[in-house]
């Protein structure tokens, strides 16, 4: 999260389809689990709902295993790394 201590850590599963979920879990312990698709074969897009009631939407770049991407959760601007 930007300008916050909160992180995040998790796993997608990816779909053969191009869409899939996943599991995020916070530095707070808080749980956040969404869904998300692929627009294109490089371009994405999902939603997140978080067991602490926030909601937050997100958009994604990937070439192969590996990616970027941001969106918001509650009030908060977050970017993210995809692979390992």
């Amino acid at each position: 999260m930007l300008n916050s201590t909160e992180t995040f850590t998790g796993k997608a599963t990816v779909h053969l389809w191009g869409d899939g979920n996943l599991t995020l879990t916070t530095n707070k312990g808080v749980t956040c689990k969404g869904d998300f698709v692929h627009a294109s074969q490089q371009k994405g897009n999902g939603t997140v709902t978080c067991e602490d009631g926030r909601l937050g939407s997100f958009e994604f770049v990937t070439a192969g295993f590996s990616g970027t991407g941001s969106g918001i959760i509650g009030t908060e601007n977050f970017h993210f790394l995809i692979g390992k």
